[in-house]
């Protein structure tokens, strides 16, 4: 009977070609689609989910009231240390973490260091978290202050061995460390990224106990709480501590965050820098369902739209004494086939795109369909399930015909209108919404990343390291080379600033930058009111710039705030410029005070250079030639502005870009149905169109006749639209500090974009179903 079965399956697909390619085709897209949202998906949620104790993990959070709002940070000085907190029950194990690049030196045999991701840790460290040891004491390997764990992949890279116990490491010649133990990378789906882990007390023994004063530090701190304890009870003696201790810190109050919540807290300032908005993990849950749910729909449409063709069939079947059990499994049998074959295609898919999803991350997942058997059982077991989901309509309206009224060739009921016609304005509003979405987010990301930002961000070559006794005669070669207009040495950049700074009678902070006087120039940031600093300014160090924001505050305009003083005594600084405002910071972030000091202490820094754009690759290109050149840079390493900007936006970018690329895949899969479901319309009527035609319809009377249902339908999907994408677009824009409007022209032409895809799908068929002959259509009454 099985193989009865299959040779109707297989005469069928023959037969109608087209119609069983678009089911594979639609099926396999939406499959592979759904494979790779729910991968992707399935690794965001595992992150920090490794550790053991991840339960009774928390993060500590300042949260206080500034100008600006309610907001969070979770970077803490050095003094929030573990004594600080041993009157309060209910702590198991305490640690800062202070995340760094250091450059150590592995080989004494060897010049040169190696910069590898280093985390500075408290000994509760390994208490709190889940570190495999692979070599060495897994008892206290932290015990001595001198010890250093270092990752597998560490060692194999500095000693081409994990059997490295024992071995000293050079930090810049100051000091020793040596090799406790090796650890086991830590996941890709970890908050906390380190190569090498140290103790904070050994590298900064030097502050001691620490200094409340200093704001700079970007410590975290994360707590084992103990499994019965009261998590407010802790946050409130934390908070009395942390008022009493500070003098900063009486405003503020602390909350503990679970360590599972650390990769999505946007809205917490930190030093976590991989993370992602929980509204997108919902967001493709909804489109990862929303295609395949098409797909399947698109299935048991196209399926059920053969009910013309395959009437005379089933008649025969039930003449010939087929029961409903019979028909049902040859439905199934039809459908396991298409979407067998659907399911093969979908995970050459995956395989294929998942190399590309890593790209677009810029991480590795660690996902491959050929190395998890498992995922591939569990991948086929579902698609056996939709399957059977997709043959189970078709099979009973199958059952439901009678044979008297399919060989009469009156109207067969086999495919409800009311269902086709809902199931196609579905469609059409959800694929209208996603695209409407994707070129409102499209919209604000461009926005963000290239409009008014207030400095020059387009060819600034940015070089590190730069020696800093021979700045003035390194900046001098650079200025002769052809096309560089400006440059500008040490100091913070707008994407990197962290230092803030206070004055006693008033109640906010600067941020604080540090600064050569070209920095404007070569920023092309303009005064407001005031002037740059100059070289003959008797005592420099008590000049400052502000920006326009810091004005404000301080009850200023830009013309009244020149020659005013900040502070008082030997920390008296007197304003002498006011600049324009500008993002140095995310435009999901409002512009803060800043206060802008002549740079004077030396070390080595970067080097901002304005590049003209109009030969901008040759002058990069000499530009790195005569760097290259220099023999005291310690480590090369360069980098353009722009692309450390759009860095601010990373996970936007990712987002954005997995919400075109998954819109376009939901309007293949909506182009699909929409196809198959328009066909059907017009085969319906041929007979209808066939008599018009005789009598003389024109061609335009029948467009409009066969048409016409589907721009209602495509006029009320775009009703039922339009308030879902305001009011979603809306707010989340909202989450924004500085946003676009709704762009009511840009949803416009979304709209019509649907709709010339969604009529011209329609037009296709009516211009055939008038094409066809009506000889060939009426022959057989």
């Amino acid at each position: 009977m099985i193989k009865n079965y299959l040779k109707t399956a297989i005469r069928n697909i023959r037969r109608n070609k087209l119609y069983a390619g678009l089911n594979i085709l639609g099926l396999s897209i939406g499959l592979g689609s759904f494979f790779i949202i729910y991968l992707f998906l399935q690794n965001e949620l595992a992150y920090d989910q490794f550790h053991e104790k991840k339960d009774r993990i928390y993060r500590v959070i300042q949260n206080y009231e500034s100008d600006f709002g309610s907001e969070k940070q979770a970077s803490f000085s050095d003094a929030f240390s573990p004594k600080l907190v041993e009157s309060v029950p209910g702590i198991e194990a305490f640690s800062r973490v202070h995340s760094n690049s250091i450059g150590f030196g592995f080989n004494k045999e060897e010049q040169g260091r190696s910069n590898i991701a280093t985390i500075l840790v408290d000994r509760g460290f390994l208490d709190i978290f889940s570190i495999e040891i692979i070599n060495g004491s897994t008892v206290n390997p932290l015990e001595s202050p001198s010890a250093m764990l270092i990752s597998e992949s560490a060692a194999i890279k500095n000693y081409g061995t994990i059997d490295v116990i024992g071995k000293e490491v050079d930090y810049y010649g100051r000091d020793t460390y040596l090799i406790s133990a090796v650890f086991k990378d830590l996941p890709n789906n970890s908050s906390i990224k380190a190569d090498a882990i140290a103790l904070y007390e050994k590298m900064y023994a030097y502050k001691g106990d620490g200094n409340w004063n200093v704001t700079m530090n970007s410590l975290q701190t994360f707590l084992l709480l103990n499994a019965n304890t009261a998590i407010s009870d802790v946050e409130g003696k934390l908070t009395n501590i942390y008022g009493e201790e500070n003098p900063w810190g009486a405003e503020k109050t602390l909350s503990l965050q679970p360590l599972s919540n650390v990769h999505y807290s946007l809205d917490v300032r930190d030093e976590v820098t991989e993370k992602t908005d929980r509204q997108y993990v919902t967001i493709f849950y909804l489109v990862s369902f929303f295609i395949l749910a098409c797909s399947v729909i698109n299935y048991i449409s196209l399926a059920v739209s053969q009910s013309i063709e395959r009437g005379k069939e089933i008649g025969v079947r039930k003449v010939a004494g087929a029961s409903k059990g019979e028909l049902y499994r040859q439905f199934m049998v039809e459908s396991v086939i298409h979407v067998s074959a659907s399911f093969v295609l979908s995970m050459i898919l995956v395989e294929l795109l998942i190399p590309q999803l890593e790209t677009l991350v810029e991480r590795d997942l660690g996902i491959s369909t050929l190395n998890q058997p498992t995922l591939i059982l569990k991948g086929a077991i579902f698609s056996v399930f939709i399957a059977i989901v997709c043959s189970l309509y078709p099979a009973y309206l199958s059952t439901r015909l009678r044979v008297v009224s399919i060989f009469k060739h009156t109207n067969q009921a086999l495919s409800p209108q009311s269902l086709i016609g809902a199931i196609s304005l579905l469609q059409i509003a959800v694929f209208i919404v996603l695209i409407c979405v994707s070129a409102t987010a499209n919209r604000q990301m461009h926005f963000m990343r290239n409009e008014n930002l207030g400095f020059n961000k387009d060819h600034q070559l940015v070089l590190e390291n730069m020696p800093w006794t021979t700045r003035h005669a390194k900046k001098n070669e650079l200025l002769k080379i052809p096309g560089v207009n400006a440059v500008s040495g040490g100091g913070q950049l707008p994407n990197d600033v962290t230092a803030s700074m206070s004055f006693s009678g008033h109640d906010f902070k600067f941020r604080f930058f540090e600064i050569e006087k070209d920095y404007f120039k070569t920023l092309e940031i303009d005064f407001l009111a005031g002037r740059n600093f100059l070289p003959e300014d008797p005592d420099s160090s008590k000049l400052v710039v502000i920006n326009a924001t810091a004005a404000q505050k301080l009850g200023y305009d830009a013309e009244s705030a020149v020659g005013k003083t900040l502070g008082s005594g030997r920390s008296t600084h007197k304003i002498v410029g006011v600049v324009n405002d500008f993002h140095f910071a995310s435009k999901k972030e409002v512009i803060e005070p800043v206060l802008f000091k002549r740079f004077i202490k030396g070390s080595n820094g970067e080097f901002l250079i304005n590049i003209d754009g109009a030969n901008w690759a040759e002058t990069a290109q000499a530009v790195l030639d005569y760097y290259h050149d220099i023999p005291d840079v310690y480590e090369y390493s360069y980098y353009f502005l722009e692309d450390r900007i759009g860095a601010q936006y990373k996970q936007e970018n990712v987002m954005i870009t997995m919400l075109n690329t998954f819109t376009g895949v939901a309007a293949v899969v909506a182009f699909i149905g929409l196809f198959g479901i328009t066909g059907y319309s017009a085969r319906r009527r041929l007979k209808e169109m066939s008599i018009r035609k005789v009598l003389g319809a024109s061609f335009m009377a029948i467009q409009k006749t066969l048409n016409w249902s589907g721009f209602m339908r495509l006029a009320l999907a775009t009703l039922i639209a339009i308030p879902v994408v305001y009011y979603w677009m809306d707010s989340w824009l909202s989450s924004f500090a500085y946003r676009i409007e709704l762009p009511i022209g840009l949803i416009i032409l979304a709209i019509l974009i649907a709709s010339v895809i969604v009529l011209s799908t329609a037009m296709l068929h009516s211009i055939r179903a008038y094409l066809i002959n009506p000889v060939d259509v009426l022959k057989e009454e």
